[in-house]
Parts: C-alpha cells; sequence; structure tokens
C-alpha cells in the first residue's frame, strides 16, 4: 500500500502577493489539478498537508476523498510537513510519496510509473529525473519514517541531504518529461507554466 502526501502548507512568500494552490489552472486550481492527478493514479490513500490559509483550501477539495493534515509549525519549512503528513499513515501503508502542491504539471502516467518501479522491489526509495538531476515526486518506504522523523526541523539539507545519505538504496528512474524538476516558484514561473496547458473544450454533438 502506498499513501501520497501532498505538501501545500506553505505561504507562497516568493509569488508577489498570489497564493499558489488557489491559483486557476485550467478548469481547476493548482491543488485541484494536483489531487486530480494523484486520484487517478495508483497510490491508496492521500493525504494533503495545509498550514497558511488552511480554511480557504479545504472547500474546494471536498468530495474528493482526501484526508487532511494540519501543520501549524509550516514557517519553519517544508520538513515539519513532511513530518505532518507521516503521522498521519497508518500501519497499512508500505510506502510514501511526497508531492508538490506547485507541480500541478505532473500528470498520472508518471506518478504510476515510479509507484511501479516501487513496486519491483528493488529498492526502498524512488526518484524520478530528467537528464540526469534529481526532481518530484519521490516514494520512501516507510521503514525510514523514524530517520526521517528525527531529522532536525532546521537542518539546511533537510529531506535531500536525508536522500543522499541513503543513496545505496535509492533507484533513479529516468522519464520523459522535465515537469518533474519544473516548480511555480513565482509569477513568471506560473504564467509561462500555466500558459502550457491545454484549453477546456466541451464538444456538443448534434444529432438531426
Amino acid at each position: 500500500m502506498i499513501s501520497g502526501i501532498l505538501l501545500a502548507a506553505g505561504e507562497s512568500s516568493r509569488m508577489q502577493g498570489a497564493f499558489k494552490p488557489l491559483l486557476k489552472w485550467g478548469k481547476r486550481t493548482v491543488i485541484g489539478e494536483c489531487v486530480h492527478q494523484l486520484r487517478n493514479s495508483k497510490l491508496d490513500d492521500i493525504f494533503v498537508v495545509l498550514g497558511h490559509r488552511e480554511a480557504e483550501i479545504r472547500p474546494g477539495l471536498a468530495g474528493t476523498g482526501v484526508q487532511f493534515a494540519i501543520n501549524r509549525d509550516y514557517r519553519r519549512g517544508m520538513l515539519t510537513s513532511i513530518k505532518t503528513g507521516l503521522a498521519m499513515l497508518g500501519p497499512n501503508s508500505d510506502a510514501f510519496m511526497l508531492a508538490l502542491v506547485d507541480q500541478p504539471m505532473i500528470g498520472t502516467a508518471v506518478i504510476n510509473t515510479l509507484i511501479e518501479a516501487f513496486e519491483k522491489g528493488e529498492k526502498g526509495i524512488v526518484v524520478p529525473t530528467w537528464e540526469g538531476r534529481w526532481g518530484h515526486p519521490v516514494i520512501v518506504s516507510t521503514a525510514y519514517i523514524d530517520a526521517i522523523m528525527q531529522i532536525d526541523d532546521d537542518s539546511p539539507e533537510g529531506m535531500r541531504g536525508f536522500l543522499q545519505a541513503n543513496r545505496g538504496d535509492l533507484l533513479e528512474v529516468p522519464v520523459e518529461t522535465n515537469t518533474i524538476v519544473e516548480d511555480i516558484d513565482l509569477p513568471e514561473d506560473y504564467e509561462r507554466l500555466s500558459g502550457q496547458v491545454k484549453p477546456i473544450y466541451e464538444f456538443h454533438k448534434w444529432h438531426p
């Protein structure tokens, strides 16, 4: 059983007043698109970690079946959100996928490719790569939960340091899209990436 953890607790501090999760993305919001892709994948359950403006986000995800985890210490960084999500996992989870709310471009095909790679049982950590660069989302065995929980929240290395320290149990999975190394960090990133979303049209066939 693999659980998805979507990290969406941050303040979008570099977006010049815009709040990333609630920005428009095609016919959905950014966070709505992330949840849509995760729900359509082979993940068994999904936890959404919220913090900043969480009361504004939750209504838009009503009926999606996701579970919420609230990180009250989100200002201390991403690692606190990861730990908040891990605390929600049940005893039947074999692994968890860490996904970022600022990557609505990542589709179900990539998510399933990583799940299938993990399920082959070669390694306890699966990381997607594009032209040799690590990206997201990553899958980690629940056997590593205790080790992650012990990382100092203020550690400058954070999860990247954890991945580097466990490279011997890490499988790199090349994918055919650079979306894994793209993210919405600045307003210009949003303009560029959202402009690549295919318009949604409704076709109504008329039958005489």
